[in-house]
């Protein structure tokens, strides 16, 4: 047997990531480290109108743009914000009506990559 002991008591697990009223995406410390997030820099945004679907790509440079991803905490608890008001205020989005956590949908698209879905 190999028993692991859990140490993880008080601590949250959430794999959502958040759309805020303040025109940012929350990425959790659960979603940042099993997505392997830390080895990532940008994101790029991606936004599908018709279909209601906002799709992220993290990557490593910001070689053709993308928004700077912002890391907080530390150890296990490092988690990250994206400031995208530009993407908001671009499409209008009513950041009220939006705002919440959202399961992402995780696909490879074979011109992107991996691409995390949002069905807002």
């Amino acid at each position: 047997m190999k028993l692991e002991k859990f140490t993880g008591q008080g601590r949250k697990v959430n794999r959502h990531i958040s759309i805020t009223k303040s025109s940012s995406f929350g990425i959790p410390p659960t979603f940042y480290k099993e997505n392997d997030i830390n080895t990532k820099s940008y994101v790029d945004v991606y936004y599908d109108k018709e279909e209601g679907v906002i799709g992220l790509v993290f990557k490593d440079n910001n070689e053709d743009g993308g928004f700077k991803i912002q890391k907080y905490g530390k150890g296990d608890s490092i988690g990250a914000n994206i400031i995208a008001r530009s993407f908001f205020k671009t499409y209008k989005f009513d950041q009220g009506e939006i705002k919440g956590r959202y399961m992402p949908e995780k696909i490879v698209d074979p011109k992107i990559g991996i691409i995390y879905l949002l069905h807002i």
